[in-house]
């Protein structure tokens, strides 16, 4: 999630971000959407590990990822990863 938040505030200054988090079940779900960006800054190389390593890091615990521009010029970011069901 920290991950996807930075992208948006870098890539989209000032647009409406949100995010979701599902914790029910055997899956914990996190989806983060900005609309298209508003400031005509252009992009800031960051320092992170990036879209390319969350998935890695996504993928590793079992999971699945997806990046993709939105039909509005927006960005979102979703991510699905099983977890343990906890024992009686």
């Amino acid at each position: 999630m920290q991950e996807a938040l930075t992208n948006a505030m870098r890539h989209a200054a000032g647009a409406p971000t949100r995010v979701t988090v599902d914790a029910g079940g055997a899956t914990l779900a996190v989806h983060v959407t900005n609309d298209a960006g508003r400031s005509a800054e252009p992009s800031r190389p960051g320092g992170g590990s990036g879209l390319a390593g969350l998935a890695e890091r996504v993928r590793r615990a079992g999971g699945t990822f997806r990046a993709s521009a939105t039909p509005g010029g927006g960005f979102e970011v979703r991510a699905e990863i099983p977890c343990a069901q906890p024992r009686d």
